[in-house]
């Protein structure tokens, strides 16, 4: 007896040391796999089974359990003593809390069964019968009212071990809940004893600590990982320092910036984003923000801020454990004192400024278009060579009579809501003539231009058109919106400003105004006749002696009033073609004229007129066939000469050429004198109705001249114009389209 108990004291204390032993292993171990499979090992050499099983409940990644303890939902973590064959089978197998597992899995109980074979009895009963009278049984032996003989089994899966002797414990965390199992099996009957049971719920117990202990090391460690991950690709640059501002650890932008500034000598700088905040820190004064600006790898300013703040690590924190026997020096180094942050601002300084700029543009913006909206004229800003619109005014949705969306280049416009733009004769304007076009295109300026707006309801509207192109740089608009609203004006891009005035009252005012001209130059045209006729038959008379004989100062006297009686015809043949003009009634009678007989024939007449000048002729070419009203022509040139004679008043010589552009098909006379000229500021008004230069008032002259001359040359599709300096002279230049030559 005696020596029974020693042998029994002694296993006892060798399994009282085998536990010290794994006790110590595991606290040690960090990886879960290796862990359960050692506790698992462990058992089996301190009870002696044949194989062990270690099961799990599953967890995520914070080891919380995400499965309820029935049905399926133990997986198997480690086994012990069985085939690689049979390793494989149970590592696809899901254990559930059913039969002899049920007090384990479902109820936290241990359960030891010395021979499993009498607990299987045949049954006739369908399997959800048994397994509802196994689940009553567990039940009752968990709270102590069945021994573990009176448990059910339902059989064991296809493929297990022959098993007899069986003994699980369940491994609860601090919680009391079942995390899962430690199973032991033998092939004989009566292997387990009561000390053995004792012993596997010692174990479980320590095995549910270290199982705790090696989640939380692998969470704390991914944890770390994360915050390491997060430490390094942080954008702001970070330092830590110990006590003595010297660097204890720093991130991969702090460490490219300090040693780039170093590197390339900034040491001040790197003194002001580091250390110095550094000392302010560690000597205790309050956190403060600095500002810093620094250059960057390509020499362009960067602004930082630069925040430097103290950290506080518990008392325990700095005499715990893990630090061991290292000296104070090595444990200060590894509980830095500050922490350093670089923070680059410099977008979101950018960014800012944007916003502030965006912000007093749209202010400005919206300002100027509350202005544009209480104008009573139509005001828009239109931008590029196709003029799109940038904005526009509420006065321009009424003289438009449709709303022109922003953005939206103006022939879209027109072509969608089916306006048209006439001339102020009828004639339709072509598009790229439009003042609009005109400013945006060729970077001109035009003042009182007149255009005539037709509605798609064949309704019309008379406006003047202003169009003003700005110089690059004067204009700038919103980059920043989105690209639905964004109107910008780039730098390669013309815009201009376009102002319409309706005309409509003015126009019927001046077709009165002309009815009246119309009425009186016809009503003044019979007297006239007769007055110069009665002139002319004097003086007639008198010549051939009938009659009494007229004095020399009455003779004087009819002349003048013949020569006056002619002016008067001439005025009121103008006016009546002005009105003819604006009334669209001045028909052309267009035929094949040769322009350089033409020219001939009235340089002929004038010359005849005149002692003081000389009319000189030159003609590169033989003819120029153009289709022309010869009359008009003659009329327009008559006109311009005659202003060549005018107002040269000291006489000289007048030069007429004529050159064409074959390729262009178009023919060019100029007639160039030496006279008075036209002053520059008054250059863009000369070809309006009676418009005369402020030089020419001591000269006889109606303003009405240049007018027809510039009406007529247009409606022969060509083009007027002139180059003058006051004192120097003028040279007026026509060119009109020539037929097609089909001899040559």
């Amino acid at each position: 007896m005696g020596q029974f108990k020693q042998k029994t004291a002694s296993s006892e204390a060798d399994r009282f040391e085998a536990l010290s032993r794994i006790s110590i292993a595991l606290m040690s171990e960090r990886d879960e796999a290796s862990l359960l499979h050692l506790i698992a090992q462990t058992a089996v050499d301190l009870t002696g089974a044949t194989y062990a099983a270690f099961t799990l409940r599953p967890t995520n990644e914070q080891g919380e359990i995400t499965a309820p303890s029935e049905g399926s939902l133990f997986y198997l973590a480690a086994i012990v003593g069985v085939t690689e064959e049979e390793n494989e089978y149970f590592r696809h197998l899901r254990l559930g809390g059913e039969g002899l597992l049920g007090p384990i899995f479902r109820h936290g109980v241990a359960v030891r069964i010395g021979n499993i074979p009498r607990l299987m009895h045949e049954s006739t009963t369908e399997y959800g019968v048994r397994r509802n009278e196994a689940r009553a049984a567990a039940f009752e032996f968990a709270h102590g009212q069945v021994p573990a003989d009176g448990l059910r089994t339902i059989g064991m899966p296809h493929g297990h071990p022959t098993m007899c002797s069986f003994l699980g414990v369940p491994l609860l965390n601090r919680d009391q809940v079942v995390l899962g199992g430690l199973l032991l099996g033998h092939p004989e009957p009566e292997q387990f004893t009561e000390n053995d049971e004792r012993l596997l719920v010692g174990m479980a117990a320590q095995a549910a600590v270290a199982l705790e202990n090696t989640r939380l090391y692998q969470a704390t460690y991914m944890q770390a990982q994360e915050v390491n991950a997060v430490f390094q690709e942080i954008a702001d640059g970070v330092t830590l320092v110990d006590q003595n501002s010297c660097i204890v650890r720093e991130n991969a932008r702090a460490r490219h910036m300090r040693e780039r500034l170093l590197k390339d000598g900034h040491t001040q700088a790197l003194e002001e984003m580091l250390y110095a905040p550094a000392a302010r820190a560690l000597a205790g004064q309050p956190a403060n923000t600095l500002s810093v600006q620094v250059p960057d790898d390509h020499q362009e300013k960067r602004e930082y801020v630069v925040r430097a703040t103290p950290l506080h690590f518990p008392e325990f924190t700095r005499r715990s454990a893990p630090l061991g026997n290292l000296s104070q020096k090595q444990r200060t180094k590894l509980f830095p004192q500050a922490v350093v942050v670089w923070h680059d601002v410099t977008e979101a300084q950018r960014l800012m400024l944007e916003q502030r700029i965006h912000a007093e543009t749209e202010a400005q913006r919206s300002l100027l278009q509350t202005i544009l909206d209480e104008l009573p004229s139509s005001v828009y800003l239109v931008r590029g060579k196709d003029a799109r619109l940038v904005l526009a005014n509420q006065a321009a949705k009424t003289v438009w009579g449709a709303e022109w969306p922003r953005d939206k280049p103006m022939q879209e416009f027109l072509d969608e809501n089916q306006i048209s733009i006439f001339m102020d004769d009828g004639r339709p304007l072509p598009f790229a003539q439009l003042a609009t076009l005109r400013a945006v295109q060729k970077r001109e300026t035009i003042y009182q231009h007149q255009e005539v707006i037709h509605y798609a309801d064949g309704t019309t509207l008379p406006v003047l058109v202003n169009a003003i192109a700005l110089a690059e740089g004067k204009l700038t608009i919103n980059h920043h919106a989105s690209p639905a609203d964004r109107s910008g004006v780039s730098e390669d891009e013309i815009a201009a400003i376009v102002v319409h005035q309706d005309v409509s009252a003015l126009k019927e005012a001046e077709r009165l105004k002309d009815d009246f001209i119309g009425i009186a130059a016809h009503e003044l045209r019979t007297p006239l006749a007769i007055l110069r006729g009665a002139a002319q038959m004097l003086v007639v008379q008198t010549l051939r002696g009938n009659g009494s004989t007229l004095e020399a100062w009455q003779m004087e006297s009819l002349q003048d009033i013949d020569q006056s009686t002619m002016r008067l015809v001439e005025l009121t043949e103008d006016l009546l073609d002005v009105t003819r003009l604006h009334a669209g009634r001045l028909e052309l009678h267009l035929e094949p004229s040769d322009m350089v007989a033409l020219t001939r024939r009235v340089l002929k007449r004038i010359q005849a007129s005149t002692q003081h000048h000389q009319l000189q002729m030159t003609s590169l070419t033989d003819y120029l066939i153009a289709n022309a009203d010869q009359r008009r022509i003659e009329q327009v040139l008559a006109n311009i000469i005659n202003n060549a004679i005018k107002y040269s008043p000291a006489g000289g010589l007048i030069e007429i050429e004529i050159t064409q552009d074959a390729a262009q098909q178009v023919g060019y006379i100029a007639i160039k004198d030496h006279g008075i000229g036209i002053p520059l500021q008054q250059q863009a008004h000369i070809f309006g109705r009676f418009v005369r230069a402020d030089n020419a008032r001591n000269i006889s002259g109606t303003g009405l001249g240049l007018y027809l001359c510039r009406e007529l040359i247009e409606r022969h599709e060509g083009r007027i114009w002139f180059e003058s300096r006051e004192n120097q002279g003028s040279t007026f230049h026509i060119a009109l389209p020539l037929l097609v030559d089909l001899d040559r």
